[in-house]
């Protein structure tokens, strides 16, 4: 089984709607993220990497969470015991494809970002 375990980065997050059409991402054109993998507890922070913006502009999204965590080869569950807000203190599932040994796509499958489903992150291990 390949291991989580390191620095990884987000480099892409892609929405799709109910149907399956690639719908805007709530995280911008270019997301910011970084997950720390340990061998038991990880920390990750997901954010809008888009510049501030004025007052009257919607806020960003930002989401941060981090816990213990199970790994089986495909499913990833953190049992979350510190997170950037209330929302995010329950379990986070998250379905995890390698693409190498460097690259996942991570589908969470618990809400995350004001959202349930339709969300594909790719990230990229740089430690």
């Amino acid at each position: 089984m390949q291991t989580l375990v390191g620095t990884w980065k987000l480099i892409e997050a892609r929405a799709f709607d109910e149907i399956g059409n690639e719908a805007p991402s709530p995280l911008g054109p270019t997301p910011m993220g970084l997950v720390l993998f340990e061998a038991e507890r990880m920390i990750g922070t997901v954010a809008d990497g888009r510049p501030a913006m004025p007052p009257d502009t919607p806020q960003r999204a930002f989401f941060s969470y981090t816990g213990a965590y199970q790994f089986d080869g495909e499913t990833l569950i953190t049992r979350v015991d510190g997170a950037s807000s209330l929302d995010g203190f329950a379990d986070q599932v998250r379905r995890i494809t390698f693409q190498g040994p460097d690259h996942i796509i991570v589908v969470p499958l618990s809400r995350v970002l004001d959202r349930s489903s339709g969300l594909e992150l790719i990230w990229q291990r740089i430690g």
